[in-house]
């Protein structure tokens, strides 16, 4: 078999409700898609949204990446997987959406060359189903409030909530949903909007609710702060993005720096760099998190297949983007039920 076409093109799919974080608002998902033919006949396909304010990418540096970087390792060339992954992860520094699109679509192929699906190529029997935390974007108490309660009524029991609103209203944020939805499982997201102190202030100030887990409360590079945070807290600490491929997991967990990692196909360049994160939070004996920025279907398909085959790796999904679209495209690889997805 070998890669002898390749198309790299946008879409975009509006979201129902804007997506508001510490770092940004967002009102469709954009993204890139790469579609990879062979003389066999088959056809995968990965795809990649632009996160500037996370990886530095854009829709044209990853169709720039791509085009002019990644694909030419591949067209032309016999499918040896294990070569062409590591063609594309030593492609150019960076860009680690890009590279996690050609990876998902090299791992397609190789499934689809032992006609298996993905789960079963990684390794897994059968698709475990696969809950998802559902995202409360940042805003006004209040507001956050009633769409939290919104949410829960409508069968989303694991809800992840942005906070970082640099008011000094997060703790009043998180409490006034807790209390009014006890039964809801609550993840609290700083995207890195916190000082060490406001951290501790956060805390100390929500240390009676059960909370679930405090996501990357403060800068990434800041790993001594993420390490007192972490001694501190009662709840597990999740890091985010401080952690972009396995070297970064090891830093983190040598240092006590955090109890779980978010593992995301964009921040570490597909299928292969998260197999990797696995394996090192493995030997450590933690767990972690399969997170997502907000995808369209195809990459959230790639994270979906990981998902159903290392169903005990992970103690946290988040991989709620197909929730959070206006309108769910035909003809998805997946159904959705709630806030669960079966292949």
């Amino acid at each position: 078999m070998t890669i002898t076409g390749a198309r790299v093109y946008r879409e975009s799919l509006p979201l129902a409700t804007p997506f508001v974080t510490a770092l940004r608002r967002v009102d469709d998902v954009s993204f890139v898609v790469l579609a990879l033919q062979t003389d066999s006949g088959h056809t995968a396909y990965g795809s990649a949204p632009a996160t500037k304010a996370i990886t530095g990418e854009t829709l044209e540096s990853i169709e720039a990446a791509l085009q002019h970087h990644i694909l030419p390792f591949l067209l032309g060339r016999p499918f040896e997987f294990e070569t062409l992954l590591h063609a594309v992860a030593a492609s150019l520094p960076g860009n680690s959406s890009a590279k996690a699109a050609a990876d998902m679509a090299l791992y397609s192929l190789a499934a689809q060359k032992k006609s298996l699906p993905l789960y079963r190529y990684l390794g897994a029997r059968k698709a475990a189903p696969v809950t998802t935390a559902v995202t409360v974007s940042l805003g006004a108490p209040d507001v956050m409030r009633t769409k939290a309660a919104e949410l829960f009524r409508n069968g989303y029991d694991i809800l992840k909530v942005k906070v970082g609103g640099g008011d000094g209203l997060d703790a009043l944020r998180i409490r006034e949903i807790s209390e009014a939805l006890p039964d809801a499982q609550l993840l609290v997201d700083a995207n890195q909007a916190w000082s060490l102190e406001e951290s501790l202030a956060f805390i100390d100030a929500c240390a009676d609710l059960p909370l679930a887990l405090i996501e990357q409360p403060v800068p990434a590079a800041d790993l001594d702060a993420l390490r007192q945070i972490t001694e501190h807290s009662p709840f597990p600490i999740l890091a985010d993005e401080a952690v972009f491929d396995a070297e970064d997991a090891r830093c983190v967990l040598d240092k006590g720096a955090a109890n779980l990692i978010n593992i995301k196909l964009m921040k570490c360049g597909g299928l292969s760099g998260a197999l990797g994160i696995l394996d090192v939070c493995r030997s450590y004996g933690i767990q972690c998190m399969l997170g997502s920025m907000l995808e369209g279907p195809v990459s959230i398909t790639a994270a979906l297949h990981l998902a159903a085959a290392y169903p005990d790796r992970f103690a946290w999904i988040d991989l709620d983007s197909p929730l959070l679209y206006r309108t769910l495209p035909a003809n998805l690889p997946f159904t959705v039920d709630g806030n669960r997805y079966v292949l």
